[in-house]
This record gives C-alpha cells, structure tokens and sequence, in this order.
C-alpha cells in the first residue's frame, strides 16, 4: 500500500509536487510512498510527507480522496497549506539525491497539471476535476 498527499496552497491555486529527474526521464510525482509494518494510509500519509519534506500535517487535515489501483494500492489524499515557498527535500530521498537522481519540490499550478509528465499520467485530469 502506498499513500500520496496532494498538498494545495489556494492562494497560487499549485499543488507541491516533486520533479524527478532519473537515469534521463523528466517526470513529476505527487510526494509519498510507501506503507511500514501494519501502518494505515493514513499514518503512512502523514510520515511520508513529514520525511521527505519536513511538512507535519494532523489526521484531521488529511481529506481522502480516492484509491488508484496500481501495482500496489494507492491512497490519495488532500490537504491544504499556506506556505509558498517550496521545501527542500529531506530523508532517504536527499540521501539518494545526485545528478542522475533528482528531487525537486516545486509548485505547479493547477492550470498546468496536464502540461507536464506527472506520474501516473492518469491522475492530472482526476486531480483538477476534485479541486
């Protein structure tokens, strides 16, 4: 099981994503991953989040907002920040940051959501009809 938060500032109307730069692909990744030992998506949601980009989010800011089936189960959710400044990456993720494998977060307006390679590309056109 997997769980990605899609974190949304209403005030640029962008979304914080993370720009992958990989072994020569350039795509975009709603920030998450994967579950540890018996955690709900929830919990999985909150720490992976809180690990790759130092956000600490509550429970009760997390809106579910759908499952995408995939090779692993996917939980997307929804939360609002007021930041706008975009984070630096952290944990395991600036561990294995180099030139071949890059973590960029960055916001990406609403509007432009289907004009880059986000990854599954299914779920820009999902995204914008939910926000």
């Amino acid at each position: 099981m997997r769980a990605r938060v899609i974190l949304y500032n209403s005030e640029n109307d962008a979304i914080l994503l993370i720009h992958r730069l990989k072994n020569g692909r350039d795509y975009w990744v709603i920030p998450g991953g994967g579950a540890k030992g018996n955690e709900t998506p929830v919990e999985t949601a909150i720490r992976e989040i809180d690990e790759e980009l130092s956000i600490q989010l509550k429970p009760a800011a997390l809106n579910q907002l759908f499952e995408y089936k995939s090779q692993e189960n996917e939980h997307f959710f929804y939360a609002e920040i007021s930041f706008i400044a975009a984070p630096e990456i952290s944990g395991e993720e600036k561990e294995r940051s180099n030139n071949a494998n890059v973590y960029q977060p960055d916001w990406v307006s609403v509007k432009d959501l289907t004009q880059i390679n986000l990854m599954p590309p299914k779920i820009a056109c999902k995204i914008i009809n939910l926000i």
